[in-house]
């Protein structure tokens, strides 16, 4: 977090990921209206009592199937004329708390320890208010989505409740047809055709480390390894499991995690093998990998092309952006700031050559 000064106001910053994303149908093929439209059609729909859906909250809030107690509620939004913005709320209705009470007491934690300690309770929030699990900012543009995402929202969620509110309403999307936030690579780390990569690696301190492979690499074998080395490179587990899952399966990935240590990591180096000459189903299955890795980490995402040759920088298109914060130290961006900054982000994108308007 930093403090930018403007003029004699000090705000508050902090930098986001800011995640691209197109929406288009399953197969590839556009909407028949565009996702900004679809948007505004359906939040501009009117009840029986002639109100549009813009000014009826409860009608946008969102039950999750990921969790009975998740609800994803769509709280500010606002037609910009030339886009849609809003924010997404992720809330537990029926969340708990934990407090650490600063009220020091003696207690006996065993046969030879007396200690001082501070309490620790969990509290419920407070009547007619629930708690805030996670943000989402996006800006709806044609069919470009761009958002920011904090804490335990996800790409996931979001499409959810996309799908729940746009899907099978009158001049929005048909209830047929199914859609993706496809994410998309960076044209600038890519010389040649997305055929030609061969590896995309992913880093970063705190996420999974690992390459995928997608041309044949003789000699190289699918493992999972532990080391006791305690290091930034490790990943945190709930990162890592989900790799291990899918490469050795639900029963082999829970006898694995039961046998670690106290001081055990896992490191996940997974391989996928793509034989003979590429072809547009091969292309295919490229880009929805691409668009797992976007949605899996915030790490760096490298692309190794033909040589051995290593793109500079992320892969996948998204930047890094500071946004202004409702207060000193504050989890809440400013409203109308992060629609000025996605705005600003979608602009550089489309004078950089990365996306068409």
């Amino acid at each position: 977090m930093g403090i930018a000064n403007i003029g004699a106001v000090i705000l508050a910053t902090a930098y986001h990921m800011v995640h691209y994303r197109f929406v288009q149908k399953t197969d590839g093929t556009p909407l028949s209206l565009n996702f900004e439209s679809c948007c505004r059609s359906v939040l501009g729909t009117k009840d029986k009592s002639d109100i549009p859906l813009w000014i009826r909250i409860q009608d946008r809030i969102y039950q999750s199937s990921e969790g009975l107690k998740q609800q994803v509620i769509l709280n500010r939004v606002a037609d910009l004329n030339s886009a849609v913005f809003g924010e997404m709320c992720l809330v537990d209705s029926k969340g708990i708390q934990a407090l650490l009470e600063q009220k020091a007491s003696k207690v006996e934690l065993s046969d030879i320890t007396t200690a001082e300690i501070y309490d620790l309770q969990e509290r419920e929030a407070p009547e007619g208010s629930q708690f805030i699990r996670g943000m989402a900012y996006w800006l709806a543009i044609g069919n470009h989505l761009l958002f920011v995402k904090t804490q335990s929202m996800s790409p996931a969620l979001m499409h959810g409740y996309f799908d729940w509110l746009l899907r099978g309403k009158p001049t929005s999307i048909p209830d047929g047809d199914k859609f993706v936030l496809q994410a998309e690579l960076d044209k600038s780390k890519i010389s040649g055709d997305i055929g030609d990569i061969r590896n995309l690696r992913v880093k970063g301190g705190s996420t999974p480390q690992f390459v995928v492979n997608t041309v044949p690499v003789e000699g190289e074998i699918k493992q999972v390894r532990t080391s006791r080395k305690i290091a930034d490179r490790f990943v945190e587990f709930k990162q890592a499991y989900p790799i291990v899952e899918a490469l050795l399966g639900k029963a082999k990935a829970k006898s694995l995690v039961a046998s670690l240590g106290d001081e055990e990591y896992l490191a996940v180096d997974a391989s996928v093998r793509v034989r003979g000459r590429r072809t547009q189903e091969s292309k295919a299955k490229l880009k929805e990998l691409t668009n797992e890795l976007a949605d899996l980490t915030d790490g760096t995402v490298l692309i190794e092309g033909k040589g051995g040759k290593i793109s500079d920088g992320d892969a996948i298109l998204r930047m890094t952006m500071p946004f202004e914060l409702s207060q000193s130290g504050s989890n809440l961006l400013d409203f109308n700031n992060v629609a000025d900054q996605l705005q600003t982000v979608y602009s550089r994108f489309v004078q950089d050559g990365m996306i068409k308007p």
